[in-house]
């Protein structure tokens, strides 16, 4: 016959012991309502927890790519931007050069206006986003293009003055620019002149962009052009326009030579601007590709976060039942306890 042992300590302990359990409940039915998911989601699927963990990969690549197409369309926004600029000076200079030939507007004031305009298609391809150079291509740190005055200045007062004997401190303004022939000056924008913008000249003198334009890869097999650069042809060709009127003594010249460059400042104008026209096509079908793409990534990460709901997630009018029938039977597990902490065995000495 064995007799069972008594003391205050085996009356009390049992209610004790159930707080922590119960506080531990609470707590993840808090947890529960509050996230929408299992409190411990491994403890929960057991086996199935490798799905969880690779729907949850797959959501973190979907939220990546994602990312880098809002860069993309960034990118592409302020190129577009920047190139509808260049656009409507490349028009407007058509525009003055056409009037000034009709109207017989001075060569300085056409020589101004070209300059003007140099100077805003030089502001324009050295345009940023705020952390890389739009039109560098992959060289997107460095400035795509050199301030006329620091660089190509030097090369094309050297090649004017070396193609018709001017002084080369300021061959603009030598006498002998008046003397200059119809023929010659042809030539010389054919030859000489051409060269300055074609390589290597162009890449030594005016331009430190990179000929491969900046990429983003849109979707695991696409990769589309996010910008242009300085070295293609139409920047080139309205790079060079802008610089004959400017820059040979147009102030100077004789009507029929004037009227060379004007007419040659025109067609390589032309050919520019609508250069520029097509390279906003380009980026516009970029970023025709980068909605799409956006388009789909979205239905993709809807069905892998439907999927992660149905492993995952809780219905919220049941954990906040259980959660309230716990909090109920927490508050009579103290109640409980502080009545029998109350007793001692010495009560029935």
């Amino acid at each position: 016959m064995r007799s069972t042992y008594i003391s205050t300590l085996a009356w009390t302990s049992p209610s004790r012991a159930a707080l922590p359990k119960l506080q531990s409940d609470i707590s993840k039915a808090t947890t529960e309502i509050a996230t929408g998911r299992q409190a411990d989601v491994g403890l929960t699927l057991g086996i199935a927890t490798g799905e969880s963990v690779a729907l949850h990969l797959a959501r973190g690549a979907i939220l990546s790519q994602k990312q880098g197409n809002a860069l993309a369309s960034s990118l592409l926004g302020h190129s577009q931007v920047a190139l509808s600029q260049i656009s409507d000076d490349a028009n407007q200079f058509l525009k003055d050069i056409l009037a000034g030939q009709a109207g017989n507007a001075s060569g300085a004031i056409l020589a101004d206006q070209a300059k003007s305009a140099l100077d805003a298609f030089t502001a324009h391809l050295n345009a940023t986003d705020g952390q890389r150079y739009l039109f560098a291509g992959i060289n997107s740190a460095e400035k795509p293009m050199v301030d006329y005055a620091a660089g190509p200045k030097a090369a094309v007062d050297a090649a004017f003055a070396g193609a018709f004997g001017l002084d080369p401190a300021n061959p603009q303004a030598d006498p002998q620019v008046a003397d200059i022939s119809a023929a010659d000056m042809s030539s010389f924008l054919d030859g000489a002149f051409k060269d300055l913008f074609a390589d290597p000249a162009w890449g030594a003198n005016w331009s430190g962009a990179s000929d491969e334009a900046l990429t983003s890869q849109i979707s695991d097999t696409a990769r589309v052009p996010v910008t242009t650069t300085a070295n293609t042809t139409a920047m080139r060709n309205l790079a060079m326009a802008f610089t004959m009127v400017s820059e040979l003594g147009t102030a100077s010249l004789s009507e029929a030579t004037r009227k060379v460059v004007l007419d040659k400042a025109v067609t390589v104008a032309g050919a520019g601007a609508s250069g520029v026209v097509a390279l906003s096509a380009q980026l516009g079908v970029s970023k025709s590709r980068v909605d799409a793409a956006d388009e789909a990534l979205a239905k993709v990460s809807d069905l892998v976060d439907r999927r992660i709901n149905v492993l995952e997630g809780v219905d919220p009018a049941e954990a906040k039942t259980r959660l309230d029938t716990l909090t109920t039977q927490l508050q009579m597990s103290y109640a409980t306890t502080s009545k029998v902490m109350q007793l001692s065995i010495l009560n029935y000495i």
